[in-house]
């Protein structure tokens, strides 16, 4: 949304940038890069902008921001920086000041993106909103986002996420929220930071400094650790310091009444609406009317694979098989216990990853609760395969490598009318198993 120019660049990275140089628009992709461009040169595991150099300069690029001792190009100009991640940051932290409305951030183990649609429907009652889309709420999405911003845009949700230490710390600087959202702390991604006291660090780093911080109640201590906040208050169903009046489930789907508001909520499953009333925190905070905010809520449609209900002939699938982690698991386990019925259920379960030491014990704990559940049949997938490997179950067990596997094997023991969970890490990419149910009835 920026109108950049050189004097801007100059400006966002503290270092000389020619005057004449137009500096138009910031870009990362050289597929998609405009004549004028600063191409910034970023690098990661599998890619590294600054073997693209050349293409830059053949799509019109003025210049390129490139880390120290980087050969010369001809006819681009070179910004040297120490790191190019950071430089693009402070690109973006540059337009993120042009924001005359609030900006929030939000963190979580679980719920941020649940919790971000409904803040961004929220807002929207004031605002012009421009909220992270997919998943770009890392060192690079993160800027992306701001950077891609609207120039009519007036308030900014900005997810945030963590896979090493400091990264919530390095994007709390970029982002610069007014209104920091910490929707929990769980065991997730403890191989990168080893502990849960390690977790809870990191995502309380995104209270620093802020006018509020809007915080859950799992752990209890997630309060304290958001103090450098300059005002904190829990949120939660209940023994927060914003709560409903009231909390139902109508056919598996959460209403709450806040304020005198009833609010139904998109999704299935309580954590919904804790996730909501997080929005509803922030709304009454920044003054709008509830009753608004309520029918925006109501109407948001939450992205595929986060308690999304399927119909696949007269199956009935759960699709949570976004994420996965014991605390997002056991979420879905009571959904689907509370949506039972007198139906078949079959729990069909993948790998949690990035649980560091403590994965093998996670699991086998995850799978006696869900054998606890008594389902019907219980597909193992993965390192729960290993969990459920000579497990005491009544019902039928399928153990499977993948989910191609699973699927096939899955589709043969169904009799129809099943409600069926889809529950596991990203990588498991267990939705492909939809495709084999639709085969199987």
């Amino acid at each position: 949304m920026t109108a950049w120019g050189a004097e801007r660049v100059s400006a966002a990275l503290g270092v000389a940038v020619p005057l004449g140089l137009p500096c138009s628009s910031i870009a990362t992709d050289t597929r998609s890069l405009k004549a004028g461009a600063v191409f910034v040169a970023l690098d990661g595991d599998n890619f590294d902008g600054h073997d693209f150099l050349d293409r830059a300069v053949m799509q019109g690029a003025c210049a390129a921001i490139v880390r120290d001792r980087t050969p010369g190009i001809e006819g681009l100009h070179l910004i040297t920086v120490a790191d190019t991640r950071v430089a693009y940051g402070r690109l973006a932290r540059l337009v993120r000041g042009d924001i005359p409305g609030p900006v929030v951030a939000i963190t979580g183990s679980n719920g941020k993106t649940s919790t971000r649609e409904m803040v961004a429907a929220a807002l929207g009652v004031k605002w012009e909103v421009h909220a992270t889309s997919g998943n770009n709420n890392n060192l690079v999405g993160v800027p992306l986002t701001i950077l891609s911003a609207a120039p009519s845009t007036e308030c900014l949700v900005v997810e945030v996420g963590a896979s090493e230490p400091g990264e919530v710390g390095r994007l709390r600087d970029v982002v610069e929220p007014d209104i920091s959202i910490i929707t929990n702390v769980s065991a997730a991604h403890l191989a990168g930071f080893g502990s849960l006291d390690r977790v809870l660090t990191e995502k309380a780093a995104l209270a620093r400094d802020v006018d509020i911080a809007l915080v859950g109640t799992c752990p209890p201590q997630l309060a304290s650790s958001a103090a450098t906040a300059r005002e904190v208050r829990t949120v939660g169903l209940r023994d927060a310091d914003v709560v409903p009046e009231s909390h139902s489930s109508v056919d598996g789907r959460s209403v709450v009444e806040f304020r005198g508001v009833t609010v139904r909520l998109p999704g299935f499953g309580v954590h919904q609406a804790e996730n909501a009333m997080f929005a509803l925190a922030v709304s009454e905070y920044l003054g709008l009317d509830i009753e608004e905010v309520a029918n925006r809520i109501s109407a948001v449609e939450l992205p595929p694979g986060r308690t999304e209900l399927i119909q696949v002939g007269g199956l009935s699938v759960i699709n949570d098989a976004y994420n996965s982690n014991p605390a997002s698991l056991q979420a879905a386990l009571s959904t689907v216990q509370s949506l039972r019925g007198d139906r078949r259920l079959v729990l069909v379960l993948g790998s949690m990853l990035e649980l560091g030491t403590g994965s093998d014990s996670m699991h086998d704990r995850a799978i006696r609760d869900a054998v606890a559940l008594d389902p019907d049949v219980l597909v193992a997938v993965g390192d729960f395969s290993r969990a459920a490997d000579g497990l005491e179950f009544g019902g039928d067990l399928i153990l499977a490598p993948d989910a191609d596997e699973a699927g096939r094997r899955l589709a043969e023991s169904l009799e129809g009318g099943e409600l069926i969970l889809l529950k596991g890490s990203r990588r498991m990419r267990l939705e492909k198993i939809i495709g084999y149910l639709k085969i199987g009835n």
